[in-house]
C-alpha cells in the first residue's frame, strides 16, 4: 500500500476539500471522503501534550501526548542537510517510519495491521487535532520549511494509513481499491492543514 500512497499523493496535494468529496464513487460502506473529514475534525480526548525542538548540529523535534490507548510520540531527528529519520510510536512500537537522505523520503513503511478500527481511526485523528493545541517552538528560519515539511509529510503518511486500516477493518476488505483511495485523499488533504498548523505553532 505505501508504494500505491507514495505515487498517488503528490497530484492530489493540490486538489481543495470539494474536490476530494466529489471524489469517484465509492462501495456503499465506504465512507465518503467529506464524513471521514469530518469525524477526524471532531475533538479527541488529547492529554499531557508536549513538544521540544532542538535545532544544534541537525534538527530534533518531539511532540508527546496520550490517547485513551497510550502515549504516542511524533520523533524527527535529522542531521544538518536533512537525513535522518521520522517516527511515530503508540506505546513505543513503531507504526510509521520515514528514512530521508537530503530532505527527501527515501523509505518509509506503516505497521497498522495490529490495530482496532476504533485505535486507527483515534490515531489518525490525534495526529491531525495535536497541532491544535498550544504548542510553540522556534527554529531558525532556514529550518522552519524542512521542519514543517517533514512533519507534514509523515501526518500524512500517518493519517493516510490509519484511514486506510480503518476503512478495511470496517468493509471486511470488499472496498480495498476505494479505501486505499480514500486513505490517500484523506492524507493528502490533513498533511497540506497541517502543514500550516505547524507553521502557525512558530509563529
Amino acid at each position: 500500500m505505501i508504494t500505491v500512497l507514495r505515487h498517488i499523493l503528490a497530484p492530489i496535494l493540490t486538489l481543495s476539500l470539494p474536490d476530494i468529496a466529489a471524489a469517484a464513487p465509492t462501495p456503499n460502506d465506504v465512507p465518503e471522503a467529506e464524513d471521514m473529514l469530518n469525524s477526524l475534525q471532531q475533538p479527541i480526548d488529547l492529554r499531557d501534550v508536549d513538544a521540544f525542538i532542538q535545532t544544534a548540529n541537525g534538527l530534533d523535534m518531539r511532540v508527546d501526548y496520550h490517547i485513551a490507548h497510550g502515549h504516542v510520540i511524533i520523533a524527527v531527528r535529522l542531521d544538518e542537510d536533512g537525513t535522518g529519520v521520522t517516527r511515530l510510536t503508540l506505546n513505543q512500537r513503531v507504526l510509521v517510519a520515514q528514512e530521508l537522505v537530503g530532505g527527501e523520503v527515501i523509505a518509509e513503511g506503516t505497521a497498522f495491521g495490529a490495530l482496532t478500527e476504533q485505535e486507527a481511526h483515534l490515531l489518525a485523528a490525534s495526529v491531525y487535532q495535536v497541532w491544535d493545541h498550544d504548542l510553540a517552538f522556534k527554529v531558525p528560519v532556514d529550518t522552519e520549511g524542512l521542519l514543517c515539511s517533514v512533519a507534514a509529510g509523515l501526518s500524512t503518511l500517518t493519517i493516510a494509513a490509519g484511514v486506510f486500516s480503518g476503512c478495511e477493518l470496517a468493509t471486511a476488505t470488499t472496498g480495498t481499491a476505494a479505501c486505499i483511495g480514500l486513505g490517500v485523499q484523506i492524507g493528502a488533504a490533513t498533511g497540506a492543514i497541517v502543514h500550516d498548523k505547524c507553521t502557525g505553532a512558530q509563529n
